[in-house]
């Protein structure tokens, strides 16, 4: 897995850890290839610390198969422990597939964690009846950077390029764009407004962004909706924007419209039409009052208070 895609749930098993959680570790590798006597068995194993009572928090997905997931959150209830999903990505919600077992998993959980109370009432149209508590946001632990980014209309964009095909036609601001590049991009020509930065680990990326503002756009095709997808998750793109010090870009029908809109932590468009008029019209007062209005979110980011307050939900939860 690359690095960045690891740190949300690395972040969040550490701030949970800090509270009082004890971390319970799973080995990830190809279940597919073994025999169920050798999954059950690996199960066991791992869930032999929890006892009657428990909680366990389940980061999903872990990329093992759907057969895994569904015993293994059989096997935590079959202890008499609750079973919470927290949903990093639930793909039903962005891949067309057949018959997903993602829905019968988050059915069969006693809690959900949902990034928004958008993707809440997404599980309930779907039939999922399973209770839910919801994230503003995704932590992103590390210092903050010492130096905020420069007002200059320049975008920021961070990510996995396959969900944002527009760059190989992207008309705009400079647009700085970091990450790995995809073996099928390998002959794909960029805009010449497009500058490649290179691939960073997660905390020194938070320094590489030296100006203008990050941006949140990923895009529908191939029976594959990610713009879609935004309506209802929070990208953890969006915390280390926050976390870096950049003003936010999104579309104006995604789940953190509303917060950009009222925290005024930055721009909200409509489309990708609308980032040149957009940019321009920001000048340097407006630019600063962002960033101004940001630092209590960069702070709360970087000490955990988002997971922190989800964790204290989930308790409650099953306090009753």
């Amino acid at each position: 897995m690359p690095a960045g895609a690891l740190k949300a749930k690395a972040d969040l098993a550490d701030i949970a850890v800090s509270v009082g959680w004890q971390e319970l570790a799973l080995a990830r590798y190809n279940d597919q290839r073994f025999e169920d006597s050798v999954r059950a068995a690996k199960i066991e194993e791992w869930l032999a610390p929890v006892q009657a009572g428990d909680i366990v928090l389940h980061q999903f997905p872990t990329y093992m198969s759907g057969t895994f997931e569904l015993a293994f959150a059989q096997a935590v209830q079959a202890k008499q422990a609750r079973f919470a999903l927290l949903t990093h990505d639930f793909e039903p919600l962005r891949v067309q597939r057949t018959d997903p077992f993602e829905w019968q998993l988050a059915a069969n959980a006693d809690l959900l964690i949902g990034h928004s109370p958008a993707m809440a009432r997404a599980f309930q149209t779907a039939g999922v009846e399973t209770p839910t508590v919801t994230m503003t946001l995704f932590d992103y632990l590390g210092p903050i950077p010492t130096q905020s980014p420069a007002f200059r209309p320049v975008v920021n964009y961070a990510g996995t390029w396959q969900k944002a095909p527009w760059l190989q036609s992207y008309q705009g601001p400079p647009l700085a764009l970091f990450g790995n590049r995809p073996k099928k991009w390998r002959d794909v020509a960029l805009p010449a407004t497009v500058h490649w930065q290179g691939a960073f680990d997660p905390l020194a990326i938070t320094n590489a962004f030296q100006a203008g503002y990050g941006l949140v756009w990923d895009a529908d095709f191939d029976q594959r909706y990610y713009q879609s997808y935004t309506k209802v998750n929070a990208p953890h793109k969006a915390s280390l924007y926050l976390k870096a010090g950049l003003p936010l870009i999104v579309w104006s029908q995604s789940a953190l419209a509303a917060l950009v809109q009222q925290e005024q932590l930055g721009l909200v468009i409509n489309s990708l039409a609308d980032l040149p008029e957009a940019v321009q019209a920001v000048n340097e007062t407006n630019y600063q009052s962002f960033q101004a209005n940001a630092q209590a979110f960069q702070k709360k980011i970087s000490q955990g208070a988002y997971t922190k307050a989800m964790l204290a939900a989930v308790q409650a939860a099953f306090a009753h």
